[in-house]
């Protein structure tokens, strides 16, 4: 019966939340269909109520439904486009297929519900009073309900830490290219050849960058969309420098050289800083499971000495 009043609060609010998304994309009238009504000189008729929220709807769910303009690797990577709310987490957490989007609306609906389902089998299991395991079920579909973004969240994470760790090197190479005399692009081209196994995340938005300009989008802007794609802050710093370096005609070689120094002091200061927390992180282990075994072992012998010289009796009887 819990189960059931869990699951069905959780459908109805499911469906208001989905009745609003398509009230709030049927009001959302095109461009052409505006502009149409502006310059047209005769006065539209007037559709019938019906007609118009049965219009509204099937404009809903195709926006819902539709897919992105591309289907291989590369999606949502367009000239101009700019990425919000959940495709933006997906695109920076390194999903950009066709398909992550509704799988990543599917996992929302679904997960709260396998979650819930799990607390009650674990309640009925193990045998949890009545209003304890509505509150379990209530945790558990709460859990479920926001871990996919936490997940995606996490992912974020690691992606950005691992290109933050590569990016050094990648610089040193693009140092090598460029005063051997390659191109910009043709450097680039190289760092996604080599960094291929050893740093696969690097190598793939490079790569990005490679088919942006292959496809005819600027260098400038291609070198944006990295920055705002890959969200690090060492890759917004190097596609800054590398934009004035081309506005203003410094040399390249000069200030990649530099500008690899700087991220090479500033990830041995992160090293730095991490080994430096690493005594503080160390307080609770020791604390709370190291020291007291540790007074068991050193202590125990002697305060037993102390119990058989002051209290005989007890110590004997024990």
């Amino acid at each position: 019966m819990i189960i059931l009043v869990a699951v069905a609060v959780f459908v109805s609010l499911s469906l208001c939340g989905l009745a609003f998304y398509f009230w709030v994309e049927g009001r959302r009238e095109s461009l052409a269909e505006r502009f149409k009504s502006v310059v047209s000189s005769e006065q539209p008729s007037r559709p019938s109520e019906v007609a118009r929220w049965k219009n509204r709807l099937e404009e809903a769910w195709k926006r819902f439904k539709s897919k992105p303009p591309e289907s291989k690797e590369i999606v949502d990577l367009i000239v101009g486009e700019k990425l919000s709310g959940v495709r933006l987490y997906l695109n920076l957490a390194g999903y950009r297929s066709a398909r992550s989007y509704h799988v990543y609306w599917w996992a929302k609906i679904l997960t709260p519900i396998l979650f819930a389902l799990l607390a009650f089998g674990y309640g009925k299991a193990v045998g949890i009073p009545r209003n304890t395991a509505l509150l379990l079920i209530l945790i558990a579909t709460a859990t479920g309900y926001v871990s996919p973004i936490l997940y995606l969240k996490v992912r974020i994470r690691k992606r950005q830490e691992e290109i933050t760790d590569a990016l050094p090197d990648a610089l040193d190479l693009l140092v090598v290219c460029v005063e051997a005399g390659l191109g910009i692009n043709a450097s680039f081209v190289k760092i996604t050849e080599e960094f291929h196994l050893s740093h696969p995340v690097l190598s793939q938005e490079f790569d990005v960058v490679n088919r942006e300009m292959v496809a005819g989008k600027p260098r400038q802007d291609a070198l944006r969309a990295l920055a705002d794609r890959t969200g690090v802050e060492d890759v917004q710093s190097l596609v800054a420098m590398l934009i004035q370096t081309e506005k203003l005609g410094t040399s390249l070689a000069r200030s990649l050289r530099v500008h690899s120094d700087s991220l090479r002091t500033k990830r041995r200061q992160r090293a730095e800083e991490a080994a430096a927390k690493t005594t503080i992180k160390l307080v609770f282990p020791l604390v709370f499971l190291m020291f007291p075994a540790l007074f068991i072992v050193v202590l125990g012998p002697g305060f037993i000495t102390i119990l058989k010289v002051l209290f005989p009796t007890i110590a004997g009887g024990g």
